[in-house]
């Protein structure tokens, strides 16, 4: 069984097993009683929908420019830093190459220490990206998880994140890896693995319908060509 099946099984066990919690987070909300649990999320689904559309029709743009999508954003505002080896860096501090959302601590002064080369207890939002080619689907993922970030999508939160993280840590041994947390953890965690997962979706969503399109065309080439 993979971790996320583990993962999902656990929360259910432990929706069964509260007789009463609540557990609010920007655009979700969630009671759970002895007999049901409720979900109210018309507002998170909204954003996502906006955030579907406004970035996918950005990124068609640039869908074979990535380094020149990833200088709008800068000029948009957004932190951007490339360093060598970035995914393997990122790994060793609990983070991925590309979205980071704010740190704090321990973590957030190694950040910087590579970073900024500033001694600080705290980092704001940003994209670090390897040194390397840029690819599209790799910066179209960081990119979901800015907006999500931006428009205040429950899962993106400090608490949610590291609550996420300090899970998946522990997945190779996942007897541990949910010791010690509480109704409310694994409710914050749940939506940041579902943000996590949505940007999975919408990467592979965007490049099948690339491929699709240039499959279309290319067989519009051909056609033409032999008339």
């Amino acid at each position: 069984m993979s971790f996320l099946n583990k993962f999902i099984n656990f929360i259910n066990s432990k929706n069964k097993a509260v007789t009463n919690a609540f557990y609010k987070n920007s655009t979700t909300k969630h009671s759970i009683t002895g007999c049901c649990t409720l979900k109210l999320s018309t507002k998170t689904e909204e954003i996502k929908k906006e955030i579907h559309a406004e970035l996918k029709a950005k990124i068609k743009k640039y869908i074979t420019t990535p380094e020149k999508l990833l200088q709008y954003y800068q000029l948009k505002g957004i932190k951007v830093y490339r360093i060598k080896n970035a995914e393997n860096i990122l790994s060793k501090l609990g983070e991925e190459e590309g979205f980071i959302t704010p740190l704090k601590g321990i973590k957030a002064i190694l950040i910087n220490c590579l970073i900024t080369k500033e001694f600080n207890f705290s980092t704001k939002e940003m994209l670090i990206f390897d040194t390397g080619k840029l690819d599209i689907y790799t910066l179209s993922r960081a990119l979901y998880k800015y907006y999500g970030y931006k428009k205040n999508l429950p899962g993106y939160d400090y608490k949610s994140q590291e609550v996420f993280k300090n899970i998946y840590s522990k997945r190779k041994n996942s007897n541990k890896a949910f010791e010690n947390c509480s109704i409310q953890d694994i409710l914050a965690c749940k939506e940041a693995l579902a943000r996590d997962i949505e940007s999975i979706k919408f990467t592979v969503e965007l490049s099948n319908e690339y491929q699709n399109a240039k499959a279309a065309l290319k067989k519009l080439k051909e056609s033409s060509a032999n008339i």
